[in-house]
């Protein structure tokens, strides 16, 4: 029963009618061997073996079987901060363009802070575990000083660090914070905080309005910036920085939201950032971000033929090649 069950879930037949991956199927399975542990806690899972949490051979088979149909996995390809720079630059000399200002900002704020993409905009769900940043999340400081985010412009741009908080994420932590000094550069991520945070209470907002908002008309509802708005404007800035030429190895699928944050961690590991600090600062439990790490990226390699190229002698001090010593042979 179980069999066919995935087999139904692998064709479609319990979603919107496409063949799913196998961890889709994956899925389905545990929602149903959980679903069996709580009606009767003093059964057993069915899906494994007794006494173990393997899956019964035949399950497993299957499962091995749509494992070896599947396609690759295209993981997004980490960014340089030459993107985020240049759509700042862009949206900044087009200051009436909100909804592009808006979007140049996050996604600036998005590479450094190394955020996921429903933590600054409008979620699909509203079941989902991540909370968007509010106003109420940002703190700004300049000499240690805190700055009250309804400050006028002028002092927000002064700040000199600014500390994310987050309410609830991905990963179930609630109230991590990030934080990050100014750059002090047109492109500085505190500046782009302090841009979006002054729209908001520009235009009648709380410290609850998130930071997806943008208010273009008065009388009008605002505009929310979602996770298609910053794949389609990173794209656009990828192409204009010349990532899809032939030469540098991108493609336009290649490269999403997801981008932001691989670049942000990319970025740290490159100007040799511990392990530790890169962990905490994307908030990751484990070492998973360095999936975003992609070895395809060149400075990777950089120099590493030639510092393999120096001729140095060794030997081998096996124990198995060394002689043994004087009397040993004889016994």
């Amino acid at each position: 029963m179980l069999c066919s069950f995935a087999s139904r879930v692998r064709e479609g037949s319990c979603g919107r009618g496409h063949q799913v991956r196998v961890g889709s199927v994956k899925d389905a399975l545990c929602a149903v061997g959980k679903r069996c542990e709580l009606a009767d806690p003093e059964r057993r899972n069915p899906l494994y073996k007794l006494g173990t949490e393997k899956y019964f051979e035949a399950l497993s088979k299957q499962l091995r079987g749509y494992e070896r149909e599947d396609p690759k996995t295209q993981p997004q390809l980490a960014v340089p901060v030459a993107l985020p720079k240049q759509l700042v630059r862009q949206a900044l000399r087009q200051p009436h363009n909100l909804r592009k200002k808006a979007k140049a900002d996050l996604i600036n704020v998005a590479f450094y802070y190394l955020l996921r993409v429903g933590e600054y905009t409008k979620p699909h769900r509203k079941d989902k575990l991540t909370v968007p940043f509010r106003v109420a999340d940002v703190t700004f400081r300049r000499r240690n000083r805190i700055i009250p985010v309804d400050s006028p412009i002028e002092d927000l741009l002064q700040a000199d660090s600014a500390t994310l908080c987050i309410a609830n994420q991905k990963n179930g932590q609630k109230g991590q914070t990030i934080h990050h000094e100014a750059t002090y550069k047109l492109e500085c991520p505190i500046k782009s905080l302090a841009r979006r945070v002054h729209h908001v209470f520009k235009h009648s907002g709380s410290t609850s309005t998130p930071l997806y908002w943008v208010y273009e008309h008065p009388h009008k509802k605002p505009y929310y910036i979602s996770p298609n708005d910053i794949t389609k404007e990173v794209r656009r800035g990828a192409q204009q920085i010349g990532l899809f030429d032939k030469s540098r190895g991108y493609t336009k699928s290649d490269i999403s939201s997801h981008s932001l944050r691989a670049g942000g961690a990319m970025a740290m590991h490159l100007k040799g950032v511990s392990s530790e600090t890169i962990q905490k600062i994307g908030r990751w439990k484990y070492r998973t971000f360095l999936m975003y790490v992609h070895e395809q990226i060149s400075a990777f390699s950089q120099g590493l033929s030639t510092k393999m190229s120096d001729d140095i002698e060794f030997e081998s001090i096996s124990p198995a090649t060394l002689s043994p010593p004087s009397g040993a042979a004889a016994a």
